[in-house]
């Protein structure tokens, strides 16, 4: 059997990247990996020099990962990082993770922040399924955004960073077309208006395809348990991700090629946005930002309570 060399050196060659056409040994991939997360950063100016940055840090591979990526720019870039950690309360995995970000951020030096679900909203997510048949991931989605921009602009972090990947900001695009939500598109990546209770969130693997975040996991030897959530198997984003990945196998960089067309739906969205008024309030009930007078959080939690 003909060995492949590396496009980039005369090794042999470990890593297929199809949609890129090249195929590169361990360290050629690395260094091509870091790359492509350093020109992300600069491409939509993520990390200013003496930010302070929280980290939204699951456990699971893409949020380690960049974890350790975002230590490393530290070391050439001055800036502040923590991380949050948020415990919704899935027995049988979110202890497993928990357990893998503090190892890591004990590892890296870094501070960690654990919150947990039923501690700021009486619940945890186990309980909140036992009381309706509603998706977990829309009462999920809710809470986290919620706990994670509160306790971040409680430590005065001017940004947070979501290790989202390209499978998944992919993913998203679809499924708010499919929803026809076009102005979830238009402020999925930036605010539509600022504010002071909202802390903007940036994307820093929003380039990076998921399997290459667990090739580099494993190059670097970075120990992750490789869980998926129990409540994910019935989303609407598990469809969504199986069309795409048949898509990505048949038709190579369709993943990039969503993105990229995304990245120009916003321009055109958001030009037209400025004509429109779109005003955040702050929840009569809890302060925090919101498109209206309550907040979706705080309605959720009234839902919840009033459930027999």
């Amino acid at each position: 059997m003909e060995k492949i060399i590396c496009s980039l050196c005369e090794k042999p060659a470990s890593v297929n990247l199809q949609y890129a056409a090249k195929h590169l040994c361990s360290g050629c991939f690395v260094k091509y990996f870091e790359k492509r997360f350093l020109r992300t950063i600069r491409e939509f100016s993520m990390i200013k020099p003496h930010e302070k940055i929280a980290v939204g840090l699951s456990g699971g591979k893409d949020s380690v990962v960049m974890l350790h990526l975002l230590a490393k720019l530290r070391r050439r870039l001055p800036f502040e990082i923590f991380a949050i950690t948020i415990d919704e309360g899935i027995k049988n995995y979110r202890n497993t993770t928990i357990h893998i970000a503090k190892r890591e951020c004990k590892k890296l030096g870094i501070a960690l922040k654990v919150i947990i679900f039923k501690e700021d909203i009486g619940f945890n997510l186990d309980e909140i399924m036992k009381k309706t048949n509603s998706s977990a991931c829309s009462w999920c989605g809710v809470f986290r955004r919620y706990l994670l921009n509160k306790y971040a602009r409680i430590e005065n972090a001017n940004k947070i960073a979501i290790g989202h990947n390209l499978d998944d900001v992919a993913q998203t695009v679809l499924m708010n077309i499919m929803r026809n939500e076009p102005i979830r598109i238009a402020r999925f990546l930036e605010p539509i208006t600022n504010d002071e209770y909202f802390i903007p969130r940036v994307h820093p693997l929003l380039r990076t395809p998921e399997k290459e975040i667990a090739i580099y996991a494993m190059l670097k030897d970075i120990q992750i348990k490789y869980m998926e959530c129990p409540y994910a198997h019935f989303s609407f984003r598990q469809h969504v991700k199986k069309q795409l990945n048949d898509s990505e196998e048949k038709y190579p960089s369709t993943k990039i090629r969503i993105l990229n067309s995304f990245l120009e739906m916003k321009k055109h969205l958001r030009k037209w946005m400025k004509d429109e008024k779109f005003k955040l309030f702050h929840c009569k009930k809890c302060g925090e930002s919101s498109s209206a007078q309550i907040c979706m959080r705080c309605e959720m939690i009234m839902k919840l309570k009033n459930m027999a």
